[in-house]
């Protein structure tokens, strides 16, 4: 027991927090954050436009692809298209092909916030890059995407 105990301080003696990825993950997710709310504002989430987009580019996507697109969980999902429906900026209709299942559509209110904060948005994507070298920016985004399990850059999931 006492071997263990000794292991374990010496773990955590060694351990040097801003070198560990899960807490600069946390950082920048928190920086990352920050940005877009001090160049975005407040009446659109960074999780709502992610979804405005991908309806956007993927009218009338099912809920099960709206899920592989953002990387939300379905309930996730559910409750954001619940509060975006009320706001007005989505509709939900059902599956012609399928009775059981919802699709989803951008409205003319969603797609005009959107194309009232795209540039915004893109000029915080920007300045979360800012930091790194040019050259840089493809290569961490390839690790990134590599961390979740995803293509290369450009490449949607299937």
């Amino acid at each position: 027991m006492g071997d263990e105990r000794e292991e374990r301080e010496r773990l955590l003696a060694g351990l040097r927090l801003l070198d560990t990825p899960g807490h600069l993950l946390r950082r920048n997710h928190q920086r990352s954050y920050e940005i877009f709310s001090a160049l975005v504002g407040d009446e659109i989430t960074r999780q709502q436009m992610a979804l405005l987009i991908v309806l956007y580019q993927n009218p009338g996507a099912a809920q099960s692809r709206l899920v592989a697109l953002t990387g939300f969980d379905k309930a996730t999902i559910a409750e954001m298209i619940g509060r975006m429906i009320s706001r007005g900026w989505v509709l939900r209709s059902r599956d012609v092909h399928d009775g059981r299942a919802w699709t989803m559509h951008i409205t003319p209110a969603g797609k005009e916030l959107l194309l009232d904060h795209i540039p915004l948005v893109a000029a915080a994507q920007d300045e979360i890059l800012a930091p790194l070298p040019e050259d840089m920016r493809p290569v961490f985004l390839r690790c990134l995407r590599l961390l979740l399990g995803l293509g290369p850059v450009g490449q949607d999931p299937a």
